[in-house]
C-alpha cells in the first residue's frame, strides 16, 4: 500500500499539450482525471541527501556551541540538497 502511494506521487498527472491565449494547455495523462483550475503541479521530489558521520564530526569539531553547530548542520544540508 505504501509503495503504491509513493509511486503514484511521482508519476506525472499531465503534460503540456500546447498554448492558448498565452497560457499552457495541460492534458491529463489519465483521460478520466479532471484537473481542477488552479491546481499546482510540482516536479518530482529529488532524493534527500544526508550527512555522513565524517561530515558531522568535521562540523562539530569547529562548532562547540550547540547553536553554531545547528546552524552549520543546516547550512551543509541546504548545500547538499539544493
Amino acid at each position: 500500500m505504501e509503495d503504491e502511494r509513493k509511486r503514484s506521487s511521482v508519476e506525472p498527472v499531465g503534460c503540456i499539450s500546447g498554448f492558448h491565449n498565452g497560457h499552457c494547455v495541460i492534458q491529463p495523462t489519465d483521460p478520466a482525471l479532471v484537473l481542477p483550475v488552479g491546481m499546482a503541479l510540482y516536479r518530482s521530489p529529488k532524493e534527500w541527501v544526508g550527512l555522513t558521520a565524517y561530515e558531522i564530526q568535521e562540523i562539530y569539531s569547529g562548532n562547540q556551541h550547540w547553536g553554531n553547530f545547528a546552524c552549520a548542520i543546516e547550512a551543509k544540508l541546504k548545500e547538499k540538497n539544493t
